[in-house]
């Protein structure tokens, strides 16, 4: 009786043991390493889709243009409503551009409302990131430079890589807000 006692003593001890890791363990990996997994999916497929909707943009244009833009901006206020560990800054980097490319694409189909409520968003964003002193004349500079950099990356098709015509296509300081 006396064995029998001491071997449900020891393994009501390992149950107990057992019980208490698991329920650490998972606790550790949801407040831990669920939102690490979390930011570092939101960065790999912000940047893929990213790629996505450049080239949506720059060689489709139109409405799949648009089209694949908008859904970038909405991955964009996904990652930040769900509070996933996404630098703030980068977010509002991101929407910025891509307010700039939308701008773009309507501005080219002609439709001004539209274009000056993307610019108004662009200028939203880079006064969250700490840019007040920029103009609108000096923004619209700075998307004329960003157009006919990716046109010139995206649209060539006598470039190649590696073949020593690389120019720097960087815009300058003075246009960049």
């Amino acid at each position: 009786m006396k064995t029998i006692k001491t071997i449900l003593f020891c393994f009501l001890c390992f149950l107990v043991f057992l019980i208490t890791g698991t329920a650490t363990c998972a606790l550790r990996a949801k407040y831990k390493y669920v939102p690490k997994v979390r930011a570092s999916l939101a960065y790999s497929y912000a940047a893929f889709f990213s790629e996505y909707a450049l080239l949506q943009s720059t060689q489709v244009g139109g409405q799949q243009g648009k089209t694949a833009l908008l859904e970038y901006l909405g991955i964009l206020q996904r990652v930040q409503n769900e509070k996933i560990q996404y630098p703030e800054r980068m977010l509002h980097l991101y929407s910025e551009i891509t307010y700039i490319r939308l701008y773009r694409l309507e501005a080219a189909t002609n439709n001004p409302t539209k274009a000056e409520e993307y610019l108004r968003s662009a200028e939203n964003e880079l006064a969250i990131l700490g840019h007040k002193d920029v103009t609108r004349e000096r923004l619209i500079q700075y998307i004329q430079a960003q157009g006919a950099s990716e046109s010139k990356l995206y649209n060539s098709s006598t470039d190649q890589i590696g073949d020593g015509s690389e120019t720097n296509t960087s815009e300058p300081a003075s246009v960049r807000p």
